[in-house]
């Protein structure tokens, strides 16, 4: 296979470099390969990662059992546990899915924004009168940490515990394992003991069927796991992302400002420019030609997304923030069969605390000297710490407390 590299997409090495390293690979060997974790290959064009994420029969998201190993999925190497319906293929993955969708369309999502929009509300009012927050701790965390809890039905008190756990698994640091497990048990206790809100998506699922058959207390976990891990790591990276931006790029948060309208381009801009979702992994279940190279059954391959989607072939100037740019599908949320069930969640979110804040602190400035990047990211990349300042305000009055008080309707299927 051309475009034989030495690369561990686990390395700080690689966190530091992967946008010069793929940058030379689109223009020279856009299909690269790599002897770490046993070896697989990297697909860093925008036409080829959109290939092979749609060609759901060639390429699997599913897990693969050899004698007492399981492999395959969505990591290399693979995560120690099946993540929901992201890594099942076929009729199952298509069953789960049409089971949850209801809960996650453009048009439930957009009932839910008052709602979202109290809970951005709430998270200004705990710190503008302080003139100076962390973006990580202060604001991405607890936005889509609180809102995943939320929808879900779970308490809304564990937004910390459960924040700061998906938080560290993401960021891959120390002891991060012993939290996952906690969590993993605190979770599935509130399921057994039907500890939910009895409107929330886990009463949903304990109550639904398919094909005629419950789900079952594990597959509810289950599902219940990719949730929260789908609808905070990414979202965090992304709100970050966004505020680095508009801090080092104040022409931009000014149009932003002058013209809130902008802000729908903005969040696809920053889920485009720095996509959150650095790759995803699928293993090879038939014969088939990307790119030019020719893949067999059980190779493993990654769909390089932050590669992807500065693909000059497909964005014009892609390297460049854009809030002019035309409307071309970026691969932030995957495509297919597995592209992102919340995908419509995330825009939302970005788009109603990235007004709020707007609104509320213009003249907000992070510490970009400060702020620390993860120190690997093989599947999020994002920030682990990002001091912000900015002019001291009034709170609008969200009632205070520990906890928001959410009197909007609750994001549900709609008829």
């Amino acid at each position: 296979m051309s475009g034989s590299r030495d690369i561990d997409h686990h390395a700080a090495a690689f966190a530091r470099d992967h946008l010069a390293i793929y940058r030379d690979a689109r223009a020279h060997c856009p299909v690269l390969r790599s002897d770490a974790h046993g070896g697989f290959a990297i697909l860093t064009r925008y036409a080829d990662n959109r290939a092979a994420l749609r060609n759901h029969d060639a390429f699997a998201s599913g897990r693969i059992r050899a004698g007492d190993r399981l492999g395959g999925g969505v990591a290399i190497p693979p995560n120690g546990l099946r993540i929901g319906m992201i890594e099942m293929d076929g009729a199952e993955a298509r069953a789960l899915r049409a089971l949850l969708q209801p809960w996650f369309t453009i048009a439930a999502v957009e009932a839910a924004a008052p709602r979202m929009a109290q809970l951005s509300a709430w998270l200004v009012d705990r710190i503008i009168a302080r003139g100076a927050c962390d973006v990580v701790e202060d604001l991405a965390k607890p936005m889509p940490s609180l809102l995943i809890l939320d929808i879900l039905g779970l308490p809304l008190d564990r937004w910390r515990d459960y924040g700061r756990v998906l938080h560290e698994a993401v960021a891959k640091s120390s002891g991060s394992i012993d939290g996952l497990r906690w969590l993993a048990s605190d979770l599935r206790a509130s399921v057994e003991r039907r500890e939910v809100h009895p409107e929330g998506l886990i009463a949903a699922m304990i109550a639904a069927e398919v094909d005629g058959r419950p789900l079952g207390d594990a597959l509810v976990c289950e599902l219940a796991m990719m949730l929260l891990f789908g609808g905070t790591d990414t979202t965090i990276a992304a709100i970050g992302h966004a505020l680095r931006h508009l801090t080092e790029h104040p022409a931009d948060r000014a149009a932003l400002v002058a013209r809130p309208a902008l802000i729908p381009a903005a969040v696809e801009e920053i889920l485009r420019l720095y996509s959150p979702s650095t790759g995803v992994a699928r293993t090879v279940t038939a014969p088939v030609e990307i790119g030019g190279e020719r893949f067999e059954p059980g190779q493993r391959v990654l769909c390089a997304i932050n590669s992807a989607n500065r693909d000059e072939e497909m964005f014009a100037d892609a390297e460049r923030f854009d809030l002019d740019r035309p409307k071309r599908p970026h691969l932030a949320f995957g495509w297919g069969v597995h592209a992102c069930l919340g995908q419509n969640l995330a825009r939302a979110d970005l788009r109603i605390l990235l007004g709020e804040l707007l609104a509320r602190m213009p003249d907000f400035a992070v510490d970009v000297a400060a702020s620390e990047r993860y120190a690997s990211i093989p599947l999020v990349n994002g920030h682990a710490r990002m001091p912000m300042r900015f002019t001291p305000g009034t709170p609008a009055g969200t009632g205070g407390g520990e906890l928001p008080i959410l009197t909007a309707p609750r994001l549900r299927p709609l008829p």
